[in-house]
């Protein structure tokens, strides 16, 4: 255990070898599972330790997966808004809000980007018209909940605010337990949710009664719309009774989820629910074709606590603890119990009882989500589950992309010495303006605040496609990395596991490299963006560009399929798989070209790209990523 302490103290990602072309033997495979279960699962142990957890330095997160969706909408008549607010006993501080329509085609999205560049233009006119709506979510759910489950929605806006999220008033569960706007819910529903190739039923059988049922025909085609960016963009955050609050980072099966084809007409619905009187004509029935994954944030009201660099917090006086603080160390030790004392762990049932009875109302949650991540990381520690990550790029410097597109004359070469054999390189275009698509290295400078993922980090990627993903589409691939702290990625363990003398799996920081204390980046908009380090002979980066002038300014979007190469992020074979919201999907953007006068001069990969980048790409807004590293290791076919 002291050893993963000390490793949660240091970063975890950093540079890339080639050796991670070659395919993983069975013995390769199984080891980098056990590190990465160590390694993270400890991480998340100390994490709970040292507190970062409930003083929401290193908010946990939570896999949550949706199989069999089914989402329905009926618009709410203006006139009902009121009354339907009463019912459902909407806070004070909420206003039922209205949106856009929860789908949209793909011509749609591009058109409502021009649009938002547009100032005053008469195209406006073309704006979907916003209603009030009244949602019904039905799905089999998996990872921080369990079971099938039906919840009743709304959108809202805060008093004062324009922003709309959505808002959970009801939520019926199949299995008691765990709730991501409940903590438990322990009441249980007669649910069922039956789907063949053309037909999908639903009932619910509420506790006092109450019945919802629906019988929806599939169409055999797929509709040409999904999931709009106003839908996304409001369902980022989830509000539920009493002030709760969770967070969802979403990826490309809500992006880009093919829905089936449905026509509403058909659709039977009866309900004895006593908001459903509100639902005045159905909109939309959306029935995705497969699963969606989520990784969700319980957002929770952070806790004091001692200065992590001291170490665990102490718990002095289990009867009496002097503050919440200590509290939480006296559960967490109970939680983990001692070997040296010969104490056993003790049963999370009365350890979740303590929270309930001895913990403010407030600060239950906060307790309750932490503690739920602490046997989290004990679970990944024991190989049960995959750790989970939280991080955020900031905007101080900002982030940006020089991107280098492939000579055609080195493709082959290209794609040979830095991919597997099964791979296929992609083209890429990263925004609208962008006409051609380009094979490319992306040289990425940023700066990101999170668990395992502190400091200044230079990531080269290409884009990739692996032609064994259930849905192959191009995606990230590191080839390499440098950061201003010590860390650890999956190529970089292969790497030692490769070598001659190999450390031994029970001394994990023998995996961890060194920083790289040359690596400076800088952005400013009165000196512009400087950046320079060196890796031996073979890697110098040196840049110097200046701030452009108003006239050179494109200010544009991220194209949605340039971020969904985030799904997965290649290291190798090895991926990481990622989550996000707005702030990746849908981004505003600074892109400008190079000026004579700038300094660009990377050596990393100069024999293979062309010599002058392409426009610069600076992200306006900062990110939140959540992910599951080295997530696809049980899913690769060792040699």
């Amino acid at each position: 255990m002291s050893k993963i302490v000390i490793i949660s103290f240091i970063t975890l990602l950093t540079s890339l070898i080639p050796v991670s072309v070659f395919a993983l033997t069975a013995l390769e495979k199984e080891q980098l599972i056990t590190v990465r279960n160590q390694i993270f699962g400890g991480s998340t142990i100390n994490a709970a330790l040292t507190q970062t957890t409930i003083s929401g330095e290193t908010p946990p997160v939570f896999p949550y997966r949706l199989h069999d969706r089914v989402l329905m909408a009926w618009k709410i008549k203006p006139s009902d808004v009121d009354s339907f607010a009463s019912l459902i006993n909407l806070p004070y501080y909420l206003r039922v809000g209205k949106t856009a329509p929860l789908t949209e085609s793909k011509f749609h999205r591009r058109f409502m980007t021009w649009l938002s560049k547009q100032k005053g233009s008469s195209f406006s006119l073309f704006s979907q018209r916003k209603q009030y709506y009244l949602l019904v979510d039905i799905a089999h759910t998996a990872g921080a909940e369990q079971g099938l489950k039906v919840e009743w929605k709304t959108f809202v806006t805060y008093q004062g605010s324009n922003e709309t999220h959505l808002y959970r008033f009801a939520s019926f569960k199949q299995i008691p337990g765990n709730d991501l706007l409940e903590l438990a819910n322990l009441s249980h529903s007669a649910i069922s949710l039956e789907k063949s190739s053309r037909h999908i039923k639903a009932h619910l059988t509420s506790e006092s009664g109450e019945e919802f049922n629906a019988n929806i025909i599939l169409g055999k085609s797929s509709t040409n719309k999904t999931f709009s960016e106003s839908y996304l963009n409001a369902s980022e955050k989830v509000l539920g009774p009493r002030g709760t609050l969770t967070r969802y980072y979403y990826d490309g099966s809500s992006v880009d989820a093919r829905l089936h084809k449905i026509n509403i007409n058909k659709v039977k619905v009866s309900s004895s629910l006593p908001w459903f009187r509100f639902a005045h004509t159905l909109t939309n029935v959306i029935v995705p074709k497969y699963d969606m994954a989520f990784l969700a944030q319980p957002v929770t009201q952070p806790i004091r606590t001692p200065d992590p660099s001291f170490g665990p917090a102490a718990c002095d006086n289990p009867q009496s603890p002097a503050s919440l603080s200590e509290q939480y160390a006296c559960l967490v030790y109970l939680a983990l119990g001692s070997s040296e004392l010969e104490i056993p762990p003790a049963d999370p049932e009365n350890i979740f009882g303590q929270v309930f009875t001895q913990i403010p109302s407030n600060y239950q949650p906060t307790f309750y989500y932490a503690l739920q991540d602490l046997y989290q990381g004990l679970s990944t520690f024991a190989g049960q589950a995959k750790p989970t990550l939280f991080f955020e790029l900031q905007t101080s410097p900002k982030t940006i992309f020089i991107n280098f597109e492939i000579r055609p004359d080195k493709v082959k070469a290209f794609k040979k010495a830095f991919l597997p054999p099964h791979f296929k390189l992609a083209k890429i275009r990263f925004y609208p303006e962008q006409r051609k698509a380009v094979y490319a290295v992306s040289l990425n400078l940023y700066l990101s605040r999170g668990a395992n993922l502190n400091g200044v980090r230079a990531e080269w990627s290409t884009y990739v496609i692996n032609p064994l993903e259930e849905n192959p589409k191009p995606r990230f691939s590191v080839l390499e990395a440098q950061t201003n702290i010590s860390g650890l990625d999956p190529s970089h363990v292969l790497g030692l596991l490769r070598s001659e003398a190999p450390p031994s799996l029970n001394d994990i920081t023998a995996f961890i490299e060194d920083a790289n204390d040359s690596f400076m980046y800088e952005f400013d908009e009165q000196d512009g963006i400087q950046a320079s380090l060196k890796n031996g002979d073979d890697m110098v980066l040196s840049i110097d560009i200046a701030y452009p002038e108003q006239s050179k300014q494109l200010y544009t979007k991220t194209l949605t399929s340039w971020m969904e190469a985030n799904d997965y992020v290649y290291w190798g074979e090895v991926a990481d798989i990622l989550k996000y919201d707005r702030q990746v999907m849908f981004a505003d953007l600074l892109v400008f070209e190079v000026a004579e006068n700038d300094v660009i001069h990377d050596t990393t990969f100069a024999d293979y790209v062309k010599p002058k980048p392409l426009p610069i790409v600076v992200w306006l807004g900062g990110q939140s990523i959540a992910l599951e590293p080295w997530a696809n290791l049980e899913m690769i076919e060792s040699k």
